[in-house]
């Protein structure tokens, strides 16, 4: 009997850490019925030497840091900053690596629109790793690359979600060579979904999709706007949450995540990376700004050698950094205090994607009806209160 304990479903990240240890190679990486990627022992081959076991981030604790100082923080490139998800402060960090000659690691769409960490070298090769993915990332297809770089002295930046960057601690430890940069993250949606959505979409509109973004700059990146463009470069499809587009709805209102995303160890204060990066959610909360929050991202900087790199930053003008009160990220970002919570949305979708094996359109589509219904609902409720609102500052008017 096969004695090997991996992280159970509602807890397994993905991160392919087991996989990749695994001397053998026994762990293939594999959707399950509804889509969602988890590790996979082939028990005849398997040694059960519990390397796997050893590495997890899940069933090991990894080490915390606390954040020592906080930013809010954008590019001094204009460009670049507009088309960033928030303030292009990661292509900053990656273009500062890369002319110290460091490798650098980062999430990279490919064609058939799935996401996979790749390693590049060459400024022109960063273009790859810009503006935000919401969807499943293939980290560990990297981390065979990151081993030999570091075992060659080389220096290597990493940016990626807090449950990869933690299966690189229990991986590579505290290597002095490694630069580890979290993302702020609510949950990440299973790739098949994704795929379904896109393949639904160019159906309908008899287009082949070549090219897409969750957060189009041609629309403002703050819009969330995704798009579809076809083989000659035009736009054919473009919509928010807001608009009724299925895909942005399950994740924007944290209705299609992993499972592991409601249970998320590393949605914590106590950060695994050097550097934390994402939207400044909360600016001026606990102190006057004067600037508004579009196209700002908050650095938080947890480690000496985090709070090194950010200084080179800053003292070269590559980025505009104001310190800010430490407290003020935490109080406006919850995903920095706790993970994503379920709601009933959630629960809905949860019963029919099981119901629909994995059928993504088929299955989101009650939990959306009920969605709108209920904003429907709510809207009518905030209409009336306001009204009632103004007929008794009215009555007291005249009162007086």
């Amino acid at each position: 009997m096969n004695t090997i304990r991996l992280a159970g479903h509602e807890e397994c990240t993905g991160c392919g850490a087991c996989a990749f240890k695994c001397p053998k190679q026994c762990i293939l990486m594999q959707e399950d019925r509804i889509g969602v990627v988890y590790p996979v022992i082939d028990t005849t081959t398997c040694i059960e030497c519990h390397s796997c076991e050893k590495v997890c981030p899940i069933l090991n604790e990894v080490d915390s840091r606390e954040a020592v100082a906080a930013y809010a923080a954008w590019s001094s490139d204009e460009e670049e900053r507009r088309t960033s998800a928030s303030g292009g402060i990661a292509m900053e960090l990656y273009k500062l690596a890369v002319e110290q000659g460091w490798a650098v690691v980062g999430a990279s769409q490919n064609d058939d629109f799935s996401v996979t960490h790749k390693v590049a070298v060459e400024k022109r090769d960063l273009a790859q790793f810009k503006n935000s993915k919401y969807v499943f990332s293939d980290a560990y297809e990297a981390f065979p690359q990151i081993r030999t770089l570091l075992k060659n002295g080389r220096k290597v930046l990493f940016i990626g979600l807090p449950c990869q960057v933690a299966a690189l601690r229990k991986l590579f430890s505290d290597n002095k060579n490694l630069l580890l940069v979290d993302l702020v993250c609510h949950g990440t949606t299973p790739y098949s979904y994704l795929k379904q959505h896109v393949e639904q979409l160019s159906r309908r509109a008899g287009k082949t999709a070549k090219r897409m973004s969750f957060r189009d700059p041609c629309a403002n990146t703050y819009t969330f706007t995704f798009t579809l463009y076809d083989e000659n470069g035009e736009r054919f499809y473009a919509k928010r949450t807001k608009d009724g587009d299925t895909y942005q709805l399950g994740y924007h209102r944290g209705i299609t995540y992993r499972e592991n995303c409601y249970h998320c160890l590393f949605a914590k204060p106590g950060r695994n990376a050097d550097i934390t990066i994402a939207d400044y959610h909360g600016l001026g909360k606990c102190a006057p700004c004067a600037f508004d929050a579009r196209n700002v991202s908050v650095i938080l900087t947890n480690t000496e050698k985090g709070s090194s790199f950010v200084k080179q930053l800053m003292m070269s003008k590559r980025i505009y950094a104001e310190q800010r009160p430490l407290e003020e990220p935490f109080k406006g970002e919850a995903q920095l205090r706790h993970p994503s919570v379920k709601n009933k949305y959630r629960l809905i979708f949860e019963e029919d994607i099981c119901k629909r094996k994995g059928l993504f359109e088929n299955a989101i589509r009650r939990t959306q009806q009920i969605y709108n219904i209920d904003m429907v609902i709510q809207g009518m409720t905030s209409l009336s209160m306001r009204i009632v609102g103004k007929m008794q500052k009215m009555m007291k008017r005249r009162k007086q």
